[in-house]
């Protein structure tokens, strides 16, 4: 398939568009500016600008059969937070004027909770944490992933608490807080080929699984 990357210039989104390649597909990386993309060669289209430029993003999506989008608060510090808001609206409302339906993501369980999670001590505390120290954060982050829930699309959110550098070491908890033994960490490469991996797969339409190593 031919993906898009919003935020391709981030280190997880790195790791992202390399795994897309590894997999076979085509990308277009969608980066600030072309100082910030490394030379990542055949198989990938670089698109310079902004989130927020309506012509811009219109353009990646309508050529694009899927979407990943892995900006958010805290990962991209340079763009603001109601940048990020308004550049995940620009990418729903484009993905449903090109009738592109595929739509993978990033979230928190200190954010947002899964319908099917149940409550554990380590999300309730993370909830509350998140909440007084970082409420802008919250609230960005928040209007993102509630923007994409209630669109139309086929999306996937997957969510983690915390990532981490490193090399791979293989995702070894997927699943829901309460259900099962999820952890508060997992590497940046394993959440970024979990991600990837997600553009073909149909086990978590329309839900957020949650990772760990």
């Amino acid at each position: 398939m031919k993906v898009a990357v919003f935020g391709a210039a981030s280190i997880m989104g790195w790791e992202v568009v390399d795994d897309l390649l590894f997999r076979g597909h085509e990308v277009i990386a969608c980066v600030p500016d072309l100082d910030r993309c490394p030379p990542w060669g055949d198989g990938v289209e670089v698109v310079a600008g902004a989130v927020t430029d309506t012509a811009i993003v219109d353009a990646v999506v309508s050529r694009a059969q899927a979407v990943v989008n892995v900006l958010g608060p805290g990962r991209e510090q340079e763009v603001p937070g109601p940048s990020l808001v308004l550049g995940t609206q620009l990418i729903v409302a484009a993905m449903a004027a090109h009738g592109v339906h595929r739509y993978v993501g990033h979230g928190s369980p200190a954010v947002r909770m899964c319908p099917l999670d149940q409550p554990t001590a380590r999300t309730r505390w993370r909830r509350r944490v998140t909440k007084c120290l970082h409420p802008r954060a919250n609230q960005v982050h928040s209007a993102m992933l509630e923007t994409v829930t209630n669109s139309q699309l086929d999306w996937t959110i997957v969510r983690f608490i915390r990532a981490r550098g490193g090399d791979a070491r293989g995702l070894r908890y997927v699943g829901f807080f309460g259900h099962d033994d999820i952890g508060h960490s997992a590497t940046e490469v394993d959440i970024a080929r979990f991600t990837a991996a997600q553009v073909l797969e149909t086990a978590y339409i329309e839900e957020a699984p949650a990772v760990s190593n």
